[in-house]
């Protein structure tokens, strides 16, 4: 006779495979063809992709406890880029290195680089603008991170794409 009571390896195997679903569904919904190039883009929109890696990785810091970024459209010719960085205290350094990356219509590549950093201190905001070429999708991936006393640790962190209209 089967037992009735859920074994824990049995609803994490449950829930991992229902995430796991749920993010193969919504991964369907971009474009893959050269009919969906919208108007003022010379390539088709990159897929979506979420953060999952950053909240996971929160938990097994010491000091770095919270991280974000943002992209926004300036002009038909420049981008914006915001991050904040937080510690759990103030610690000896924390900073956040800002990379421009474009889509080629297959790839990200890298289009311009920045970076902000502070020293004892528990938190750092920023933001930084690049000239960028109209027609393609812009994103940015930030990299924030803190010392203190030795201790090195960093998250990384991808913004949703924006389109530099022709």
């Amino acid at each position: 006779m089967m037992s009735k009571v859920r074994s824990p390896k049995r609803i994490a195997s449950a829930l991992a495979v229902s995430v796991l679903l749920s993010l193969s569904l919504a991964g369907g919904a971009y474009a893959d063809s050269a009919t969906d190039i919208a108007p003022g883009a010379l390539t088709t929109p990159p897929p979506v992709e979420m953060n999952l890696n950053s909240s996971i990785n929160i938990l097994a810091n010491k000091y770095l406890m919270n991280y974000f970024s943002s992209i926004g459209k300036v002009s038909s010719t420049q981008v914006g880029i915001s991050g904040t960085t937080s510690a759990s205290q103030a610690v000896d350094s924390l900073g956040i290195n800002y990379v421009l990356q474009r889509w080629t219509g297959s790839a990200w590549v890298d289009a311009g680089a920045s970076y902000d950093n502070g020293t004892n201190k528990a938190s750092l905001s920023g933001s930084k603008t690049f000239n960028v070429q109209a027609g393609y999708y812009y994103r940015a991936k930030t990299i924030h991170w803190v010392n203190e006393s030795g201790t090195y640790e960093e998250g990384t962190y991808h913004t949703s794409s924006v389109l530099v209209e022709l």
